[in-house]
């Protein structure tokens, strides 16, 4: 029932935001005022190369800033689940992060030759990697998430749209720093230690370390003593320096180092015999070990009416993984498939540049390029079979394939070079004060060099080379100095590839079509009642191209990515925020609605329906053995159509409501916060089966804070998921190996006490 009125709730106030939105969107603009307020929560971000007012900017963005991380303990891309509208981070069969905005991402997991859908930037810089996800939030100013596609005048292009986390900064001429420490349950411990420090009048250096330990969240019993799985053992520094000779030129050097080794992720088979979701009934100890360091240079240079701004980046990863790939026993699996390694090593330089025309003129523009060398491996080793005392080591990466053992299922050994270059070019037309017309264009050129290998042959090469214009047309007017209106449309794009694996398929093609977004959108950004109440609408309608997603063969190991040719997606989108009783409360709430289609015949091939038919074929006698031809014929015969189906991550309803409180105390302040997130149905997969369905949930978090009265410390206390619920955050139903489909929990209730002291 609570679940039942809360989505009524959400749903009342959505429409009744976009109602409201109008009478104040279309009332005469009042005469200025002298004593209105400034706007209470004034938020600066970065849309294509300028630095603009988040009420400004004619396209959805939120801004997650470091007060919300903090009251929220959010640490993880996947916290941000329920804060964003549209925005939705599950975990893949690995340590991939499956990320989408309006249903729009990535339904690629674990493929090597797969581009995220939602690129991720780090100060400006674009990560090529969704496994970087790991690396968690570390001294962040604020989490820009841009929705819609993006990457005309700014990063990579994408189809779903952007996350940039922006750290924070050296400052010039001041000195200070802060320590804070956190214990929670699960035996949770953080500390952190963070200085800015001066030198001269033109140089600062900030430098922050962190280190993170906790218990694992789950266990997997069918390890002997037990084997806690979703821990946490992980640091996380970085340096940064600001040299500023002047107030036309800045050079920010930023240096990151992240390093984790921790068990796996809980991923619990849907099928497991123990009841408790928080025990996995699984034999084979999953590993993740990470290592990444990033460096990049951001040169910002004032010139004669026009702005010089450069980032360069340097990436190096190394991570490997182990895992249990049945989800299971070896009793309750009749066997074993344990995937020993998957390991991906990625070197990337990126370089962006720009130069932009001063801003208040008649015509605003910008111009510049984005340029990206990756080189890339994965190496595979997965085992499987029927005799407990098989089991293998990793094989060396120069094993002779003439040694193999009988249990091998699968080994990959793959490496690919990506260059990307990408031209662009956005101009603004002011028209009046008022009223704005914005067009950009990009041209988006993507090769791919690869040596793939499978079992140990030789490696045989692979090019491809995918290209595509995309851009963005937009007009904005605003209708009073705090409201505004704004239509646009913008073509995202996410570059083909290569299926390594399917030289033998029958039906997978061993390359893969680029996917391309459309969307069309109409919104409003207002502020009401004397700046107190800011309301931000929009609705959308994506026409997708040629969407990606995981593409089984009847030939198994031989599937890999497909292209649906078309899909349709739309929906609504509401944030609100309120301030009450002479500022003391704040309500919040931001709701997403998602609907969609793919409006043609399209016949896919379910791995789950594909294993039905061909052991029926074996039980029937149609079919002599497993991997002969008639058995080939009867996987393939489980081809249905998904015409009429909605795609994937698309729930119907989802958001969150918020109340914070601020106390004013004789000897300090006093700072409170409740909060409810929800998430609606959603299919997991193309097909939707009643295995693919993924059920609703709804958390409660909440946080308290204590800040006294001229002193450098306060105290808070965070706990989240305060019902101790063991709700779905997502599911995957894996296309290699065994074909197990397993669920991921949310995290368990954790209650944090955190410290801190300034100076």
């Amino acid at each position: 029932m609570q679940e039942l009125r809360f989505r009524k709730t959400l749903i009342h106030s959505a429409i009744l935001s976009v109602f409201c939105s109008l009478p104040a969107a279309y009332a005469a603009e009042p005469a200025a005022d002298p004593d209105t307020p400034e706007d209470i929560e004034t938020v600066t971000i970065t849309v294509d190369q300028r630095q603009v007012n988040l009420q400004e900017a004619a396209l959805s963005v939120t801004a997650v800033n470091s007060d919300l991380m903090e009251q929220a303990n959010i640490t993880d891309a996947t916290d941000l689940n329920g804060y964003v509208p549209g925005l939705q981070i599950n975990k893949s069969g690995g340590s991939e992060r499956m990320v989408s905005i309006r249903g729009v991402g990535s339904q690629t997991p674990e493929n090597f030759f797969s581009h995220p859908g939602v690129s991720f930037h780090m100060d400006g810089a674009y990560i090529t990697n969704n496994i970087a996800l790991n690396m968690g939030f570390l001294d962040v100013e604020h989490i820009e998430v841009q929705r819609g596609p993006q990457g005309t005048a700014f990063g990579a292009a994408s189809t779903g749209g952007t996350l940039n986390v922006i750290s924070k900064k050296p400052v010039l001429d001041e000195f200070f720093g802060e320590v804070q420490a956190s214990f929670g349950n699960y035996n949770y411990n953080q500390g952190q230690a963070a200085v800015n420090l001066p030198i001269g009048d033109e140089f600062a250096i900030r430098a922050v370390a962190q280190t993170t330990s906790h218990d694992g969240y789950a266990v997997s019993n069918g390890i002997p003593g037990g084997y806690e799985l979703d821990d946490a053992n992980n640091d996380n520094s970085r340096i940064s320096a600001k040299w500023q000779p002047s107030d036309d030129l800045s050079i920010t050097f930023i240096a990151q180092h992240y390093d984790a080794h921790n068990n796996g992720a809980a991923l619990k088979a849907i099928d497991d015999p123990n009841p408790d979701p928080r025990v996995v009934s699984q034999d084979f100890p999953a590993k993740f070990d990470m290592t990444m360091d990033v460096a990049s240079t951001i040169v910002s240079w004032q010139l004669s009416g026009m702005t010089f701004k450069s980032i360069t980046s340097y990436q190096n990863m190394d991570h490997a993984q182990s895992f249990d790939a049945d989800r299971s026993t070896f009793e309750l699996f009749n066997g074993y498939d344990h995937v020993a390694t998957w390991a991906t090593s990625a070197e990337t330089v990126m370089q962006e540049f720009s130069l932009s025309s001063a801003p208040g003129g008649t015509f605003d523009w910008v111009i510049g390029g984005f340029y990206l060398n990756s080189n890339s491996r994965q190496y595979v080793n997965e085992f499987a079979g029927t005799d407990p005392d098989d089991l293998t080591d990793i094989l060396p990466i120069d094993t002779d394939p003439a040694t193999l053992p009988a249990n091998l299922s699968y080994a990959e050994n793959t490496t690919v070079e990506r260059t990307s270059w990408a031209p662009f070019l956005q101009g603004t037309l002011n028209l009046t004060d008022d009223f704005q017309i914005t067009a950009g264009i990009r041209y988006n050129d993507d090769g791919f060099d690869a040596m793939s290998s499978t079992y140990y042959a030789t490696p045989s090469p692979r090019t491809f080379d995918t290209d595509e214009v995309t851009g963005k047309f937009a007009m904005n007017y605003q209708l009073s100095k705090d409201n505004m209106v704004y239509t646009s449309w913008s073509r995202g794009y996410k570059p083909g590839g290569i299926n390594g694996g399917a030289v033998n398929a029958m039906v997978v093609s061993t390359t893969i079509e680029p996917e391309i977004v459309d969307a069309f959108e109409i919104g409003s950004k207002n502020q009401l009642l004397d700046n107190k109440l800011k309301l931000n609408v929009s609705a959308f309608y994506y026409n997708y191209k040629d969407m990606q997603y995981i593409q089984e063969d009847p030939i198994p190991y031989s599937g890999g990515l497909g292209n649906i040719p078309e899909a349709n997606i739309w929906g609504i989108e509401a944030e609100a925020s309120w301030w009450l009783l002479d500022d003391s409360l704040q309500l919040g709430i931001n709701a997403t609605t998602l609907h969609g289609e793919y409006p043609m015949e399209y016949y896919a091939l379910d791995r789950r329906e594909a294993d039905a038919a061909g052991a029926a074929a074996i039980a029937n006698g149609d079919a002599p053995y497993p991997w002969s031809y008639e058995w080939f014929l009867a996987r393939g015969s489980a081809t249905v159509n998904v015409e009429g189906n909605t795609p994937p991550n698309l729930p119907k309803l989802a958001g969150g409501i918020n109340a914070t409180w601020f106390g004013e105390m004789e000897s300090g302040l006093i700072t409170a916060r409740v909060e409810y997130l929800y998430r609606g149905d959603y299919s997991a997969r193309i097909f939707g089966t009643d295995v693919d369905q993924v059920n609703s949930y709804g958390l409660l978090n909440m946080f308290v804070q204590y800040e006294p009265d001229d002193a450098n410390w306060k105290v808070w206390l965070t706990a989240t998921n305060l019902t101790d619920k063991a709700a779905v955050a997502g599911r995957f139903v894996d296309p290699y190996g065994s074909g197990v489909v397993s669920d991921e929990y949310v995290a368990p209730r954790q209650i944090i006490a955190n410290f801190s002291y300034a100076f």
